[in-house]
């Protein structure tokens, strides 16, 4: 809490570097008087409308909320549905500006009080409500602004569709191709080992996330892709959430076959298990979907 702290002084004090403080121009209106002989009253001008102060974190999320309710103010005459809000920030991930930004989108009540305010101007959104930060945006200046270099976007299911491609890459395990990209097109994408194997007393499939079988290379650095199933899961985008799910396959039918996803960037290391084909998780951006405790998958969220 003393790092953050100190973090979001430093904030403060960088969005306010070019606002003269008043000992300096105090200093300024004594030199003045020395040269005219006359009393000068010193007079700070005021701080430039387009870099707000932010002293702490709380006037942070009421600036956010502030600019939230008035990119939606006009949804609540219509029916369209709110699906995700997407922050876009013109600094690197690790940079001061974003310290603030980041702890606010993972509090879950500051979540919750933007929900409020959906409510009580007659707005509908989805659930889970996607909320995402892309650092390093080229589209800051070009959506509701919150602060100098941060800004907001809402979505809709639509605007989802648009811009919601992943990538998926194999950081253990070796795949038939270095990564994979997902399209919003409703299109099942099978996960197993082999291209196109034959499931035992089953059909033949096609893995479009394909790991090298033993039977198609046999070699010794694929065997570690004996951990992962013939047909193992399966990813889908769901257009009435404007989400990626993933399911446990129907051909796994070995219970003792894992599923399970973790997600190391909002602190999630205790992760969910997949035991029920009939029963998905809503992937998020940075998730690992770790197979047999040894194959492991990430998933990422693209923008266009």
């Amino acid at each position: 809490m003393n790092w953050f702290k100190k973090k979001f002084e430093q904030f403060s004090e960088k969005l306010n570097a070019d606002d003269p403080s008043f000992g300096e121009v105090e200093k300024k209106a004594r030199a003045a008087e020395e040269a005219s002989g006359k009393k000068v009253v010193p007079v700070v001008p005021p701080a430039a409308p387009s870099s707000p102060r932010v002293d702490n974190i709380e006037a942070l999320k009421e600036i956010t909320l502030g600019a939230i309710s008035n990119t939606v103010r006009m949804l609540g005459y219509s029916a369209t549905k709110i699906s995700g809000l997407v922050f876009h920030s013109a600094y690197k991930d690790n940079a001061i500006e974003n310290v603030g930004l980041m702890s606010l989108v993972k509090d879950p009540q500051f979540i919750s009080r933007i929900k409020r305010e959906f409510r009580s101007r007659g707005i509908q959104y989805l659930e889970p409500l996607s909320v995402e930060v892309i650092h390093e945006s080229p589209d800051t200046a070009r959506v509701t602004a919150i602060t100098e270099g941060i800004g907001v976007e809402v979505l809709t299911p639509g605007e989802s569709l648009r811009k919601l491609k992943a990538r998926v890459v194999a950081t253990e395990g070796i795949t038939w191709e270095q990564e994979y990209i997902l399209e919003p097109s409703g299109k099942h994408y099978f996960i197993g080992r082999g291209k196109d194997p034959k499931i035992e007393n089953g059909p033949k499939i096609h893995n479009d996330i394909a790991f090298v079988g033993i039977e198609e290379q046999n070699e010794e650095q694929y065997k570690i892709n004996n951990f992962i199933s013939r047909s193992h899961a399966m990813i889908v985008f769901d257009k009435e959430i404007g989400a990626y799910k993933i399911y446990r396959s129907k051909f796994l039918n070995n219970p003792s076959h894992k599923i399970k996803i973790f997600n190391a960037s909002l602190d999630d290391f205790s992760g969910i298990s997949l035991g029920n084909a009939a029963v998905p998780h809503v992937l998020k951006d940075g998730d690992s979907i770790c197979f047999n405790d040894k194959i492991v998958l990430e998933f990422f969220l693209l923008t266009q």
